[in-house]
């Protein structure tokens, strides 16, 4: 049995030595360019760049992206988000922080209370909406 083991553990080594040497050729230096080639390049006059690059106009998605959303105002999807943030936050610090998390200490409660923190960035994301869409 300890013979088959050798056996098979030397494979094992041949086959990731043999990956490794593959994996570095993948990391080769590219080819050199000839002195000639690389002067012709350096005295070619440069090519004219715009003056001022913009960026494209971004569209903000509608409102109507939010479904049953799209009429709340984004006052209070910024006041839900930051009492969502709270919350989210008081119940991390209380299972994670302030207790030594264990099987036994795992309460239910602040595990989905800080689930929180998530749906306020989401509710966050919506307040952005809505603000650059004027509600």
């Amino acid at each position: 049995a300890f013979a088959f083991l050798a056996h098979s553990m030397a494979r094992l080594v041949l086959a990731c030595l043999a990956l490794f040497a593959a994996s570095a050729s993948a990391y080769q230096a590219p080819a050199l360019r000839p002195v000639a080639a690389r002067s012709a390049i350096a005295k070619r006059a440069p090519s004219a760049a715009p003056a001022a690059v913009r960026m494209a106009e971004y569209k903000w998605p509608a409102s109507e992206t939010l479904g049953i959303g799209k009429s709340v105002p984004s006052k209070m999807y910024a006041l839900s988000s930051l009492v969502c943030l709270g919350i989210g936050l008081s119940c991390t610090a209380q299972s994670n922080i302030f207790n030594i998390l264990s099987a036994e200490s795992v309460n239910p409660a602040l595990v989905l209370g800080s689930t929180l923190t998530l749906y306020s960035f989401f509710l966050h994301v919506a307040c952005y909406v809505q603000m650059k869409n004027g509600k």
